[in-house]
């Protein structure tokens, strides 16, 4: 029987992973590379070592190679570059079985699956603390400098935007400053912004479903128009999410905890 199946996933960030999630996370490409037909990969595989000189290919050759795979087995997968993958944005990638592309707003990624019509991006564009000039700086400074600058300057100017906005509320004067538990992600404050950035793409593309990664905040959200919803595809550093896309249903699951967390019917 064909594989019907169409996987997406995102913010892995697999520099920051211990042995047993590694272990699951090919346990998790196992059952992909039997199942899918097709994988989108929404940005933030890796937090580039950024001005470090380390080198991706001894650390994670296992995982990278498993994920090469999938292409040989016939699995589609697209891979659209994140905010984390900075480095590789202008680099585009067309293969049998295999595409690389940085995409955004300006350059929307659509995909018609299942008569679904699918909107894609990493969606670090619509991040109050990552406006698209800081990564125009970063790519310039990587041009001056010939180092990958990604990680360590956008990290950098996060942190700092956060502290300038974390400021302490009056009924909290002289209390220290909260610091935001995750490294990475949204703080929850933030997350309305991506469901109305969404909900302005499904009225200007007229499409069905918009995809984001980013956030870390894995989740279906039914809008006001019947058949158009956001979902986000979460995260594999606070959670182990990913999106089943069939011809009659979408689930929103976690492979550790072998949950469903939501489902829509079409």
């Amino acid at each position: 029987m064909a594989r019907q199946k169409i996987i997406l996933f995102s913010d892995l960030h697999i520099d920051r992973w211990d042995w047993e999630r590694t272990e699951r996370f090919q346990e998790f490409l196992r059952f992909v590379e039997l199942e899918a037909a097709e994988v989108f990969i929404l940005g933030d595989i890796f937090d580039f070592p950024a001005l470090r000189g380390e080198n991706i290919w001894p650390k994670h050759r296992d995982l990278i190679n498993a994920i090469r795979r999938l292409p040989k087995k016939g699995v589609n997968v697209t891979y659209i570059i994140g905010n984390h993958d900075v480095s590789l944005r202008g680099i585009e990638i067309e293969q049998k079985h295999f595409t690389m592309t940085y995409r955004d707003r300006r350059r929307p990624f659509l995909k018609t699956l299942f008569g679904q019509e699918l909107y894609m991006e990493h969606g670090h564009d619509y991040d109050p603390l990552f406006q698209s000039s800081i990564y125009d700086a970063v790519d310039f400074l990587k041009a001056v400098t010939g180092k990958a600058v990604d990680v360590m300057t956008l990290d950098f100017l996060k942190d700092l935007k956060r502290l300038m906005q974390d400021r302490p509320s009056k009924k909290d004067a002289g209390l220290p400053l909260k610091h935001e538990e995750a490294e990475v992600g949204v703080p929850e404050r933030f997350l309305k912004i991506w469901e109305s950035a969404a909900e302005q793409i499904l009225k200007r593309m007229r499409c069905n479903i918009v995809f984001f990664g980013h956030t870390h905040a894995p989740g279906i959200t039914r809008m006001e128009s019947k058949g158009q919803f956001y979902v986000n595809t979460g995260d594999w550093y606070t959670h182990s999410t990913f999106v089943e896309m069939t011809p009659k249903t979408l689930k929103l699951r976690d492979w550790l905890t072998d949950a469903q967390l939501d489902k829509i019917k079409f």
